[in-house]
């Protein structure tokens, strides 16, 4: 179990592969420790209060990924628009894309959006000061192991992240704070610190958790 603060107080995120061993698949519960703390994991507990319950994935099968990866990726770039788009008609834009590839790399579809709102913003086009870019801000050594060739195409971008983001859900066998630390701070990051690196991760951490639960939550009531 490893703590999490966040702005708002104390987060404690515990996965429990053994219970639930897909991240993708899993019940994750909230509950209130009598400090006060809230308890994240996938283990039902009778003896603490219940705060919130989301389910990992509406889908209760995993799908393989696409055998034509060429197909995926023919989707050409679109144009920058002269208007700028607003954060809400941004928000929900890239949501098909995001079923898909979710569903392709067997990741929950709140995860990686919640990832595409705290990385960029839900701006294609978007490139940080040290070179990550697009939706889901690929760095470019990444985006090519992932056979991302124009890291800026929205579809490209977020099958790219996808397949990532299985790569560490493998890795970490399902822990949401090992998950989010390397996808933000680097693996080497994560096994120097053995855990959350940064007060910075932290945040980011807790951010893209809670939008999570928020973005899981829509889905699952569609």
């Amino acid at each position: 179990m490893t703590k999490l603060t966040s702005i708002v107080g104390a987060l404690v995120v515990a996965l429990c592969v053994a219970a639930a061993p897909s991240l993708a698949v899993a019940q994750i519960y909230t509950y209130e420790t009598p400090t006060g703390e809230l308890l994240i994991t996938t283990e039902p507990r009778s003896d603490l209060k219940l705060r919130n319950k989301v389910s990992g994935d509406h889908n209760s099968s995993r799908i393989s990924a696409p055998r034509d990866r060429k197909a995926v990726a023919s989707t050409p770039r679109p144009a920058a628009p002269t208007n700028r788009p607003s954060f809400s008609q941004r928000e929900n834009s890239y949501d098909d894309i995001i079923r898909e590839a979710a569903a392709a790399f067997d990741v929950p579809f709140g995860f990686v959006k919640a990832i595409i709102r705290i990385e960029s913003g839900f701006q294609f086009d978007a490139t940080s000061p040290v070179g990550a870019m697009g939706l889901m801000q690929l760095m470019p050594r990444t985006a090519a192991s992932l056979d991302v060739t124009d890291a800026y195409n929205p579809r490209q971008n977020i099958f790219g992240g996808a397949k990532f983001l299985r790569i560490l859900i493998d890795r970490y066998d399902g822990d949401i704070n090992l998950i989010l630390s390397a996808y933000n701070a680097g693996d080497v990051a994560v096994r120097r610190y053995d855990g959350i690196p940064y007060p910075k991760t932290r945040q980011y951490v807790a951010s893209v958790y809670h939008w999570y639960q928020i973005y899981g939550a829509a889905e699952e009531n569609l």
